[in-house]
């Protein structure tokens, strides 16, 4: 596959087209406007984009957040309750109280129950093989 040499040929355009580009020095905005190309490129509105989703997220219903958990927790290996768990304590970065309701504490204590448990069970099955 043959080099390009994109410098080269940048010059050779520009020595073939002198007046496609203007090098002129730009004093002022207007010299600016005047030169070619003087079409300004169309760009979408960005807030009105960020408005529909914030609106989109706001009129999610209850289930079809629990959905996009359940998905969520499929694709990366984790249990629903894991990734729950983690809403909750992000929660409670915006709402300190958050951190103290049972719901919090009983989720904190399933997860922690559930690992003991597995500990103990691998214990038991080392402990029967050896």
């Amino acid at each position: 596959m043959a080099r390009r040499s994109t410098l080269k040929d940048l010059n050779d355009f520009l020595t073939q087209n002198p007046n496609t580009i203007e090098l002129d020095d730009v004093k002022s905005k207007e010299d600016f406007l005047k030169k070619t190309p003087s079409k300004l490129v169309s760009v979408e509105n960005v807030a009105s984009k960020a408005n529909d989703i914030k609106s989109k997220k706001l009129n999610l219903d209850i289930a079809d957040i629990a959905e996009i958990l359940h998905e969520k927790a499929k694709k990366e290996g984790k249990s629903f309750t894991e990734l729950w768990l983690k809403i909750i304590e992000e929660g409670a970065k915006k709402d300190p109280l958050l951190k103290n309701t049972s719901v919090f504490k009983t989720i904190r204590t399933i997860n922690q129950t559930t690992f003991n448990v597995a500990m103990e069970g691998i214990t038991k099955l080392i402990k029967s093989r050896g």
